[in-house]
C-alpha cells in the first residue's frame, strides 16, 4: 500500500513540475545596467551613464558614450535618450548606423522621457506634450499634458484638469484631434500599440491596469482587485500586437519592482516570467521581453510560452 501511495505520489509530482516546467520561461542575462527598450533585434539600456546597444542576431554590445544618460527608446536605426551630461536637460538624438549625433533642448526639462515611433518623438516637459519628427528637424507642441507615447500617427498621453483626476487621451496627428479614452478613475502611465492603449488606473486599486481598443471602443480591465487582492499591478506596462507585459508586485513601498508577468489579450490570461520580485521596466517587442533586476539585463523569448 505504501508502495503503492509513493508510486502516485511520484506521478503526480512528476506532472506538477512537468506542468511548471512547460509554462516557465527561461531568461538569459545580456548584459548589466538598467532601463532596457527595445526595438526588432536591438536591445538598448544605460549603464553608468552610457548607452548600451545589444544587436540579439550577432550577440555584439556596442557602448555609445555619455556620462549621464537615462531613459533610451528606440525605433529602427534612430537612439534617443534623455542626457544631462552638460548639466542641463536636453535629448540626445543618435543614428546607430551612421553615429551621426544631435540634440534636442527646446521645450527639455529634468523629466522629460522620450517616446520614439518611426521618426517621430514625443515627451512632456512642463506639462505639455512635444513631438519632434526626425525626417523634417521640426518640433511641434501637441498637448497640455504628461508621460506621453507613440504608434505611428497616434500619441497617448494623461491630462488632469484643476478640477478632475487624470485620464488618458489620444491624439491623431491626422485630424490633430484628442479623445478621452478612459472617461473615469485616476489614471496614468499610457503605453499605445496599433488600436490598443494600456496604463493604470490609482483610483480605486493602486495599479488595476485597463485597455481600451481605438477600432471597437471598447475597453477591459487587464488586472483586477479589490482591497484584498488587489494594489500589485502599478509598476511598468510595455504592449506589443496581442500581449501586454506588466510588474506584479508584494511590496506597496516598492512599486519600482515586482515579478513580470505576460498577458495575452485574446485569451485574457496571464503567466509570470520571472520571479523573485526584484524585475524592473519589463518591454516587448514581437516574441522577446526585457527587463533589468537587480543591475543585470534579461531576456526572454515567448516561443512556447502562453498565458
Amino acid at each position: 500500500m505504501n508502495g503503492r501511495l509513493l508510486s502516485i505520489s511520484s506521478v503526480l509530482m512528476f506532472l506538477i513540475l512537468a506542468s511548471t516546467a512547460a509554462s516557465a520561461a527561461q531568461c538569459t542575462k545580456i548584459g548589466s545596467g538598467s532601463e532596457p527598450a527595445i526595438d526588432a533585434n536591438n536591445i538598448v539600456w544605460v549603464s553608468g551613464g552610457a548607452v548600451h546597444v545589444f544587436d540579439l542576431a550577432s550577440k555584439k554590445d556596442a557602448t555609445i558614450n555619455s556620462s549621464a544618460a537615462s531613459h533610451p527608446a528606440i525605433s529602427g536605426s534612430i537612439l534617443v535618450w534623455h542626457d544631462e551630461s552638460t548639466g542641463v536637460p536636453r535629448l540626445t538624438l543618435y543614428d546607430h548606423e551612421s553615429r551621426a549625433r544631435s540634440y534636442i533642448t527646446k521645450g527639455v526639462d529634468h523629466d522629460s522621457v522620450p517616446a520614439i515611433s518611426g521618426s517621430r518623438i514625443v515627451w512632456s516637459a512642463n506639462s505639455c506634450v512635444y513631438m519632434y519628427d526626425v525626417s523634417t528637424s521640426t518640433q511641434t507642441g501637441i498637448a497640455a499634458g504628461n508621460n506621453p507615447d507613440i504608434y505611428g500617427s497616434k500619441i497617448s498621453y494623461e491630462y488632469a484638469s484643476a478640477k478632475n483626476t487624470s485620464q488618458i487621451y489620444v491624439y491623431d496627428l491626422t485630424t490633430k484631434k484628442s479623445i478621452d479614452v478612459s472617461q473615469y478613475g485616476d489614471n496614468m502611465f499610457s503605453h499605445i500599440y496599433g488600436d490598443k492603449v494600456i496604463w493604470s488606473d490609482f483610483y480605486t486599486r493602486l495599479g488595476n491596469i485597463r485597455m481600451y481598443d481605438l477600432a471597437t471602443r471598447q475597453q477591459t480591465e487587464v488586472t483586477t482587485g479589490d482591497d484584498m487582492t488587489g494594489y500589485d499591478t502599478g509598476g511598468s506596462t510595455d504592449i506589443h500586437g496581442n500581449n501586454i507585459v506588466y510588474l506584479k508586485h508584494n511590496d506597496l513601498a516598492d512599486m519600482d519592482s515586482g515579478d513580470v508577468y505576460l498577458y495575452d489579450i485574446a485569451t485574457g490570461k496571464s503567466i509570470q516570467l520571472s520571479s523573485g520580485n526584484t524585475a524592473q521596466t519589463p518591454v516587448i517587442s514581437d516574441n522577446i521581453v526585457v527587463w533589468s533586476d537587480c543591475g543585470s539585463i534579461y531576456v526572454t523569448f515567448l516561443t512556447g510560452v502562453h498565458a
